[in-house]
């Protein structure tokens, strides 16, 4: 029963969404509303469940002696300090402006900026030509870059507009694709779990 439960809880609500997203039926919209409100509720309780856990296994690992305890001590309280913070913002309006600011924004920065060089590698080694496919994917990067950079335009007037085309025309239908294939997969892992043939969310094969 604690299988078959969830399962049904997931079909008959995914139906009524479904359902009330195509057909609007008044009284179906009603319950749809209401299955939204408890999704946004269900997801904030379940983030305080992360936290827990994260409290527990980081504690636990201290105790063990397991890993760097100073990392897990300043994750620990740097959660508990944004939770509190963020929790009462409108008392601590100028410590959660700093909190978010000038250490949560550069934070961020940092590791995006220290991403930049595992990128930087792997499009090295993309670029490596082997193949006609890289040595197309050489030649867009080369276009690409000669068409942001003031240089390019030094060169030659034809490589911004070129690099304007690339844009506008494969890299769109490139994103294109990529989407439509996304939301076919999406519909696809979406009827599964209407079906019921999609079980391993509840411990089933």
């Amino acid at each position: 029963m604690k299988r078959v439960l969830p399962l049904w809880i997931a079909t008959v609500a995914g139906a009524i969404l479904l359902f009330d997203y195509f057909l609007k039926i008044p009284g179906l919209s009603d319950i749809a509303k209401e299955i939204q409100s408890w999704t946004v509720l269900i997801s904030a309780f379940l983030l305080g469940i992360g936290m827990m856990n994260l409290l527990v296994v980081n504690i636990r690992s201290m105790r063990n002696k397991k890993g760097d305890a100073l990392d897990a001590v300043v994750l620990i309280g740097s959660m508990i300090v944004m939770f509190v913070v963020t929790l009462f913002s409108k008392q601590f309006d100028a410590a959660y402006r700093w909190l978010f600011y000038e250490i949560y924004a550069p934070l961020g920065t940092a590791v995006f900026s220290l991403l930049m060089y595992s990128m930087a590698s792997v499009a090295f080694r993309a670029i490596t030509v082997k193949s006609l496919e890289s040595t197309i994917f050489l030649i867009g990067a080369v276009v690409a870059m000669l068409g942001v950079a003031p240089v390019g335009e030094v060169i030659s007037r034809q490589i911004p507009a070129l690099y304007q085309w690339m844009l506008t025309v494969p890299n769109m239908a490139a994103q294109r694709g990529i989407t439509i294939a996304a939301a076919v997969g999406a519909m696809a892992a979406s009827l599964r779990v209407l079906l019921g043939i999609e079980r391993r969310y509840i411990g089933m094969e």
